[in-house]
């Protein structure tokens, strides 16, 4: 298993992304893993856009978020993401979420990911997505 992602994709709860009660409503973490995804996928040095342009679209089979602390509108959320394993055709992503203001994890997860061409039908992995060595 490789290290988290060094920086970590940094998020500042939106007012838009809480609940009646100004806590981050669960839903947001979606979008966050997908934002902090991206960014991960730019450090290992391609875009989302040139792994889609080249025919490697990434689909999303499965989505994990275990909440262990609430963050509120306006707190700073660092996400740090991992490569959990990698088959042939499909990756798991994790994830940790750290509130930048006393460094406690409110949340972790995973993405499993499974690439396929625009046809729909699976494709190798590309190497930006393989562990170091593989």
């Amino acid at each position: 298993m490789t290290t988290f992602s060094d920086p970590p994709h940094r998020v500042r709860v939106r007012y838009c992304e809480t609940d009646r009660m100004a806590v981050a409503h669960h839903g947001s973490y979606v979008a966050w893993f997908e934002e902090a995804r991206t960014e991960w996928l730019r450090q290992r040095g391609k875009t989302y856009r040139q792994m889609e342009d080249e025919g490697n679209l990434l689909q999303v089979v499965e989505f994990v978020c275990r909440y262990h602390k609430p963050v509120d509108y306006d707190d700073v959320v660092l996400i740090r993401v991992r490569l959990g394993e990698a088959g042939r055709v499909a990756v798991v992503l994790e994830y940790e979420c750290v509130r930048e203001s006393d460094g406690q994890v409110c949340a972790t997860g995973l993405t499993r990911l499974a690439c396929v061409g625009r046809d729909g039908k699976l494709r190798r992995l590309p190497p930006e997505l393989m562990p170091p060595g593989a």
